[in-house]
């Protein structure tokens, strides 16, 4: 996530995430994209670059509010592009001519050879002007279509596929509820146990068939996403529940769990020093939707408050794959922070995360809905983030 990805982010913080919001949001990080690299293809620093693509959109309400669809108000918001004034040329001095200086003078004139007719330009020249004229329209033409016709095409397969990533965890975590129900209503306890395994992972009638996307990023981009999420819905109570009462300073279980969690095959380091736990995550797929990811960093650090009551900072480095090694993106949650935002997400039903979350396996699905808020997740990333 680049510090413009985060831009139109904070554009969009608190607005409700349908698949419309979401191709708008995309469409005008597109064109924010590239007024920025017009910016600095004129010769602007990234610095001032940057600055004056953010100042270009404010904000999004009236984009959202009009009656035209969003990714034309984004274009229409973003289509005029700076022009560069050329300053005029400095006036030609004249200098006097012979001719002149001796008619002033009343000197005699000396006779003048009189100047070969000009010619008009060559035909190859004519020939290679228009050619030039073609190929720069070719190029025009190839960069609107482009611009306008695929790269929007290709950005609402992109909304459409985190929208179904969305809806299929919205549907595994309703389906594991009512899995859950029946088991505890099931009088036969045998019965309960060999249909309802707590596995959280619905019947294949559930599932449905995996969506398949003519472009690789993505069809990447969908299953990076819905493996992470995967591992946030096989996190059990059980798994919280082995690590209960364990010490922080054990740096033999606490390493343990935080390689069963969400992002733990991430896991580069982790150390602990007055209270704060520092934790690393190297390679993470740069597929992963963003927000994806900050549900699992929310998930992971409710459950280190929740488990380690002495806990009083969690700092989180991210990595991607894709960026320098020393391009990072740098997290620190507090405890007070995190009972805060949780507050407000379960609307006072839960006010500390401590061990009471997972009392049960109905609370732990509770905390996990109340988790997978975006109030919750997206505002709670969002405020722990370090600016660079």
């Amino acid at each position: 996530m680049n510090e413009l990805r985060m831009y139109v982010e904070h554009l969009f913080e608190g607005k409700v995430l349908t698949p419309e919001t979401i191709e708008l949001k995309e469409e005008i990080y597109g064109n924010l994209m590239a007024r920025y690299e017009d910016y600095v293809a004129q010769g602007l620093s990234e610095a001032e670059a940057l600055a004056r693509t953010k100042a270009s959109i404010t904000d999004v309400d009236d984009m959202m509010a009009g009656e035209s669809s969003a990714a034309s108000a984004a274009e229409d918001a973003l289509s005029s592009a700076p022009t560069t004034v050329i300053p005029p040329a400095a006036e030609t001095v004249k200098m006097p001519t012979p001719d002149a200086t001796a008619q002033a003078t009343g000197a005699p004139v000396a006779p003048q050879a009189s100047a070969p007719a000009s010619k008009g330009q060559p035909k190859w020249v004519k020939t290679l002007i228009i050619v030039a004229a073609v190929i720069i329209g070719l190029l025009a033409i190839g960069y609107g279509v482009n611009e306008f016709i695929l790269d929007p095409i290709q950005d609402h397969q992109e909304d459409v596929a985190e929208a179904q990533a969305e809806q299929q965890w919205r549907e595994q975590q309703s389906q594991k509820q009512d899995d859950a129900s029946n088991s505890d209503a099931n009088t036969n306890g045998n019965a309960g146990a060999s249909n309802n395994s707590g596995t959280g992972q619905s019947t294949s009638g559930n599932q449905g068939a995996a969506p398949q996307f003519s472009d690789p990023e993505d069809q990447a981009e969908y299953e990076a996403t819905m493996a992470l999420m995967d591992d946030i819905w096989v996190n059990e109570v059980d798994l919280p529940r082995e690590f209960a009462g364990t010490d922080v300073a054990d740096d033999t279980k606490r390493s343990d769990l935080l390689g069963r969690l969400p992002l733990g095959e991430y896991l580069q380091s982790n150390s602990l020093a007055n209270g704060t736990l520092s934790v690393a995550y190297q390679n993470v797929d740069h597929n992963i939707d963003g927000d994806a990811l900050d549900l699992a960093m929310a998930y992971d650090v409710t459950t280190l408050f929740a488990l380690y009551p002495s806990l009083n900072t969690v700092s989180v480095q991210v990595h991607e794959n894709d960026d320098h090694a020393s391009d990072v993106d740098r997290y620190q949650f507090d405890r007070q922070m995190v009972n805060s935002y949780l507050t407000q997400a379960s609307n006072n039903a839960i006010t500390q995360a401590n061990d009471s979350l997972f009392e049960s396996q109905e609370s732990w699905d509770q905390s996990l809905d109340y988790m997978a808020n975006e109030r919750y997740f997206d505002d709670l990333t969002d405020r722990a983030e370090i600016d660079r």
